[in-house]
């Protein structure tokens, strides 16, 4: 066999294989893209603040359990700010209420930039990010919960607090 044909069939080769791995690796990333886009959270909700958040006007936020085999859930919110933010960190105060009205009451204090000033959160001038609130937290009665949220700055009115979501998961037993 020619040594220019043998080279040949060597190098469309190793672009054949080449260009499966790359159709490969486009394949998986897009089922990732596609399983991530699907997976459902138990609950979520957004409240759209539109730039200014009053500590006088908590977010309530009403989550219907029907099935106790939920068990335990992990909780966060998802904190959406932009530019006009002016602190590094933002202090939160919740009151969490399960369907026979018991209450946890907690003060939160989340970093949302870094002592540099540079913010925490992804994306260009709305920055968001996800903060913890609660994991592993038992569900044990059928019926409705509801979660206070207020802020507990010094400042009555914050400015540039796009919107706060909460999440809510079923835990992996």
């Amino acid at each position: 066999m020619d040594k220019n044909l043998k080279t040949r069939i060597k190098k469309d080769l190793i672009v054949d294989r080449n260009q499966i791995i790359r159709n490969s690796s486009f394949l998986l990333i897009l089922m990732f893209l596609f399983t991530a886009c699907e997976s459902k959270h138990y609950y979520q909700e957004t409240k759209d603040l539109k730039g200014e958040w009053s500590s006088k006007k908590p977010i309530e936020f009403t989550f219907d359990v029907k099935d106790t085999t939920l068990s335990k859930v992990n909780m966060g919110f998802v904190f959406r700010n932009n530019t006009d933010y002016e602190y590094s960190n933002v202090y939160l105060f919740t009151k969490f209420i399960d369907p026979k009205g018991n209450e946890m009451i907690d003060t939160l204090q989340y970093y949302i930039a870094n002592p540099d000033g540079t913010w925490i959160g992804k994306g260009m001038n709305t920055k968001e990010m996800l903060l913890v609130y609660r994991e592993n937290l038992a569900v044990k009665d059928t019926g409705k919960y509801k979660l206070k949220v207020w802020h507990g700055m010094r400042t009555d009115k914050l400015k540039g607090i796009e919107d706060i979501s909460l999440i809510v998961d079923q835990t992996a037993d």
